[in-house]
Protein backbone atom coordinates (compact mmCIF):
# COMPACT_ATOMS: atom_id res chain seq x y z
CA UNK A 1 0.00 0.00 0.00
CA UNK A 2 2.80 2.38 0.86
CA UNK A 3 4.42 1.76 -2.58
CA UNK A 4 1.17 2.55 -4.41
CA UNK A 5 0.69 5.75 -2.43
CA UNK A 6 4.22 6.96 -3.19
CA UNK A 7 3.76 6.04 -6.86
CA UNK A 8 0.43 7.88 -6.96
CA UNK A 9 1.96 10.95 -5.34
CA UNK A 10 4.91 10.85 -7.75
CA UNK A 11 2.52 10.57 -10.72
CA UNK A 12 0.41 13.47 -9.43
CA UNK A 13 3.51 15.64 -8.98
CA UNK A 14 4.73 14.73 -12.48
CA UNK A 15 1.33 15.54 -14.01
CA UNK A 16 1.14 18.83 -12.09
CA UNK A 17 4.61 19.79 -13.26
CA UNK A 18 3.69 18.90 -16.84
CA UNK A 19 0.49 20.95 -16.61
CA UNK A 20 2.39 23.94 -15.22
CA UNK A 21 5.04 23.57 -17.95
CA UNK A 22 2.38 23.44 -20.69
CA UNK A 23 0.63 26.47 -19.19
CA UNK A 24 3.93 28.38 -19.02
CA UNK A 25 4.72 27.52 -22.63
CA UNK A 26 1.32 28.83 -23.75
CA UNK A 27 1.47 31.93 -21.57
CA UNK A 28 3.33 35.09 -22.33
CA UNK A 29 5.45 34.94 -19.19
CA UNK A 30 9.19 35.06 -19.72
CA UNK A 31 11.61 33.98 -17.00
CA UNK A 32 14.31 36.62 -16.72
CA UNK A 33 15.91 35.11 -13.63
CA UNK A 34 17.91 37.27 -11.24
CA UNK A 35 20.35 40.05 -12.02
CA UNK A 36 23.36 41.35 -10.13
CA UNK A 37 23.36 45.13 -9.82
CA UNK A 38 26.66 46.93 -10.27
CA UNK A 39 27.79 49.14 -7.41
CA UNK A 40 26.92 52.77 -8.09
CA UNK A 41 24.87 51.94 -11.20
CA UNK A 42 21.13 52.16 -11.70
CA UNK A 43 19.03 49.08 -10.98
CA UNK A 44 15.27 49.26 -11.44
CA UNK A 45 12.71 46.49 -11.05
CA UNK A 46 9.02 47.09 -11.75
CA UNK A 47 6.37 44.41 -11.34
CA UNK A 48 2.81 45.53 -12.11
CA UNK A 49 0.14 43.00 -11.19
CA UNK A 50 -3.39 42.81 -12.68
CA UNK A 51 -5.12 44.78 -9.90
CA UNK A 52 -2.99 47.89 -10.44
CA UNK A 53 -3.29 47.64 -14.23
CA UNK A 54 -7.09 47.33 -13.97
CA UNK A 55 -7.11 50.38 -11.69
CA UNK A 56 -5.14 52.34 -14.32
CA UNK A 57 -7.63 51.18 -16.96
CA UNK A 58 -10.47 52.72 -14.95
CA UNK A 59 -8.67 56.04 -14.75
CA UNK A 60 -7.78 56.07 -18.48
CA UNK A 61 -11.27 54.95 -19.57
CA UNK A 62 -12.74 58.44 -19.25
CA UNK A 63 -10.50 60.04 -21.90
CA UNK A 64 -9.12 57.04 -23.83
CA UNK A 65 -11.59 54.11 -23.89
CA UNK A 66 -9.54 52.17 -26.48
CA UNK A 67 -6.41 52.43 -24.35
CA UNK A 68 -8.46 51.36 -21.32
CA UNK A 69 -9.67 48.28 -23.18
CA UNK A 70 -6.09 47.40 -24.07
CA UNK A 71 -5.03 47.84 -20.43
CA UNK A 72 -7.86 45.53 -19.30
CA UNK A 73 -6.39 42.79 -21.51
CA UNK A 74 -2.97 43.01 -19.82
CA UNK A 75 -2.29 40.68 -16.90
CA UNK A 76 1.14 41.89 -15.92
CA UNK A 77 4.14 44.02 -16.76
CA UNK A 78 7.67 43.37 -15.55
CA UNK A 79 10.62 45.66 -16.22
CA UNK A 80 14.27 45.31 -15.21
CA UNK A 81 16.84 48.00 -15.94
CA UNK A 82 20.36 46.90 -15.04
CA UNK A 83 23.20 49.40 -15.04
CA UNK A 84 26.38 47.63 -16.11
CA UNK A 85 30.05 47.97 -15.44
CA UNK A 86 32.92 45.48 -15.66
CA UNK A 87 31.63 43.62 -12.57
CA UNK A 88 28.32 42.50 -14.14
CA UNK A 89 28.54 43.22 -17.89
CA UNK A 90 29.59 39.69 -18.87
CA UNK A 91 26.95 37.93 -16.75
CA UNK A 92 24.17 40.34 -17.80
CA UNK A 93 25.03 40.08 -21.49
CA UNK A 94 25.23 36.29 -21.21
CA UNK A 95 21.82 36.17 -19.48
CA UNK A 96 20.27 38.36 -22.19
CA UNK A 97 21.60 36.06 -24.91
CA UNK A 98 20.26 33.02 -22.99
CA UNK A 99 16.82 34.64 -22.64
CA UNK A 100 16.72 35.42 -26.37
CA UNK A 101 17.70 31.84 -27.23
CA UNK A 102 15.12 30.41 -24.79
CA UNK A 103 12.37 32.55 -26.28
CA UNK A 104 13.30 31.66 -29.86
CA UNK A 105 13.38 27.97 -28.93
CA UNK A 106 10.02 27.93 -27.17
CA UNK A 107 7.62 29.31 -29.76
CA UNK A 108 8.21 33.04 -29.41
CA UNK A 109 8.59 34.91 -32.67
CA UNK A 110 11.30 37.53 -33.01
CA UNK A 111 9.56 40.50 -34.65
CA UNK A 112 12.21 43.19 -34.28
CA UNK A 113 16.02 43.05 -34.35
CA UNK A 114 18.19 46.15 -34.26
CA UNK A 115 21.97 45.97 -34.04
CA UNK A 116 23.71 49.28 -34.52
CA UNK A 117 27.33 48.86 -35.53
CA UNK A 118 30.07 51.14 -36.72
CA UNK A 119 32.73 53.25 -35.09
CA UNK A 120 30.59 53.76 -32.02
CA UNK A 121 28.87 50.56 -31.01
CA UNK A 122 25.13 51.18 -30.74
CA UNK A 123 22.15 49.52 -29.18
CA UNK A 124 21.30 45.84 -29.55
CA UNK A 125 17.52 45.33 -29.48
CA UNK A 126 15.36 42.22 -29.88
CA UNK A 127 11.57 42.09 -29.48
CA UNK A 128 9.70 38.80 -29.25
CA UNK A 129 5.97 38.09 -29.42
CA UNK A 130 4.10 34.99 -28.25
CA UNK A 131 0.77 34.49 -30.02
CA UNK A 132 -2.00 31.99 -29.40
CA UNK A 133 -4.32 30.07 -31.68
CA UNK A 134 -7.03 32.63 -30.93
CA UNK A 135 -5.02 35.29 -32.80
CA UNK A 136 -4.13 37.07 -29.61
CA UNK A 137 -0.82 38.19 -28.22
CA UNK A 138 -0.08 36.33 -25.01
CA UNK A 139 3.16 38.15 -24.36
CA UNK A 140 5.72 40.62 -25.58
CA UNK A 141 9.36 40.64 -24.51
CA UNK A 142 11.70 43.54 -25.23
CA UNK A 143 15.42 43.12 -24.58
CA UNK A 144 17.89 45.97 -25.04
CA UNK A 145 21.63 46.24 -24.52
CA UNK A 146 22.14 49.97 -24.80
CA UNK A 147 25.37 51.68 -25.74
CA UNK A 148 25.18 53.73 -22.56
CA UNK A 149 25.80 50.67 -20.37
CA UNK A 150 22.30 49.52 -19.48
CA UNK A 151 20.44 46.30 -20.10
CA UNK A 152 16.65 46.52 -20.27
CA UNK A 153 14.25 43.59 -20.00
CA UNK A 154 10.48 44.10 -20.42
CA UNK A 155 7.74 41.46 -20.36
CA UNK A 156 4.08 42.34 -21.00
CA UNK A 157 1.65 39.47 -20.41
CA UNK A 158 -2.01 39.33 -21.34
CA UNK A 159 -4.64 38.37 -23.82
CA UNK A 160 -4.19 41.18 -26.30
CA UNK A 161 -5.99 41.34 -29.63
CA UNK A 162 -4.05 42.79 -32.55
CA UNK A 163 -6.91 45.15 -33.37
CA UNK A 164 -6.69 46.63 -29.85
CA UNK A 165 -3.07 47.57 -30.41
CA UNK A 166 -3.86 48.88 -33.90
CA UNK A 167 -6.58 51.16 -32.51
CA UNK A 168 -4.35 52.56 -29.78
CA UNK A 169 -1.36 52.94 -32.14
CA UNK A 170 -3.52 54.85 -34.63
CA UNK A 171 -5.18 57.00 -31.96
CA UNK A 172 -1.87 57.88 -30.30
CA UNK A 173 -0.05 58.20 -33.66
CA UNK A 174 2.76 55.76 -32.80
CA UNK A 175 4.31 55.54 -36.26
CA UNK A 176 7.04 52.90 -35.64
CA UNK A 177 4.40 50.40 -34.50
CA UNK A 178 2.09 50.93 -37.48
CA UNK A 179 4.15 48.68 -39.75
CA UNK A 180 4.84 45.95 -37.16
CA UNK A 181 3.66 42.58 -38.45
CA UNK A 182 2.62 39.80 -36.11
CA UNK A 183 2.25 36.15 -37.14
CA UNK A 184 -1.26 35.04 -36.22
CA UNK A 185 -1.09 31.25 -36.15
CA UNK A 186 -1.15 30.04 -39.75
CA UNK A 187 -2.76 33.03 -41.40
CA UNK A 188 -0.82 35.53 -43.41
CA UNK A 189 1.03 38.07 -41.29
CA UNK A 190 -1.14 41.00 -40.34
CA UNK A 191 -0.05 44.52 -39.55
CA UNK A 192 -0.81 45.45 -35.99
Amino acid sequence: MKFITLRTIAAAVALSTAAVTVHAEKSGIADFGAFVPAAGKEYVEVNLKPALIKFAAKIVAIDEPEAAELLRSIDGVRVHVVGMDESNRGATTKRMNEIRAELAGSGWEKVVTVKETGDEKGDDVAIFVKTTAEDTIAGVVVTVLSNDGEAVFVNVVGNIKAEQIATVVEKLNIKPLRDLKVHTGGKADEAV
